[in-house]
């Protein structure tokens, strides 16, 4: 009789479950959220980072085959990031200027929601070249985004802007000083990254913490 009592005793009520249930729909709600926020930082992080690395990539490639390469955006679709070096001609010119991605060249994707932007569209630029270029710099950062100016860079590791030279055209350092920047936003979040290159060649990434009246730019 005892051992059938206990029995009836074990387990549930039904208010004891549904407190359960109520304590697991409580954590859903603040975890599913957080998650889906961890997500979208995850894929405007990996933009920067693959473009960051696509640089790297050039500026070695170009030290070792003293050339001068650029890192570009193709828009697709699908949209990517790569770094021009096919094909190569006998004139050290390299790639072919944007037009199509050679299956040889190192290639990143893009995610669907983040979207390459124009500086002119980017949040307190000045705070972020004050961060990354030489102090009293007076220098302007190229725009990598832009189709006539893509991050590249010359047999000598450093950024460079290509000129026209007799039997081709040419890309080093001799040419001055040189900066690059390019900037990502997340189209669902509206949070921003960037990607900087200084006259030094330090190839940096950053992240906007801030509104378009405060705060300012990070790096990570």
């Amino acid at each position: 009789m005892e051992r059938s009592k206990s029995k009836r005793q074990a387990g549930f009520s039904l208010v004891e479950l549904l407190i359960v249930v109520i304590v697991v729909l409580i954590v859903a709600a603040v975890a599913v959220p957080n998650m889906i926020n961890a997500a979208h930082i995850a894929r405007l992080r990996a933009a920067g980072s693959d473009f960051s690395s696509l640089a790297q990539t050039a500026r070695i490639r170009a030290v070792q085959d003293d050339r001068y390469y650029s890192v570009r955006v193709f828009a697709g679709p699908p949209e990517v990031a790569f770094a021009d070096i096919y094909p190569q001609t006998n004139n050290g010119a390299s790639g072919n200027g944007g037009a199509s991605v050679d299956s040889r060249d190192p290639v990143n994707p893009i995610s669907g929601e983040v979207t390459p932007q124009a500086v002119a569209n980017a949040p307190q630029t000045a705070n972020l070249s004050g961060q990354f270029l030489p102090a009293g710099s007076l220098l302007v950062p190229k725009d990598g985004s832009a189709t006539a100016t893509p991050i590249t860079f010359g047999p000598r590791g450093l950024p460079c802007a290509t000129q026209a030279a007799t039997g081709g055209t040419i890309c080093d350092s001799g040419g001055g000083p040189t900066a690059y920047w390019i900037f990502f936003k997340n189209n669902t979040t509206s949070a921003w990254e960037a990607v900087t290159v200084s006259p030094a060649g330090r190839i940096r990434k950053w992240i906007y913490a801030g509104t378009a009246n405060a705060g300012g730019w990070g790096a990570i």
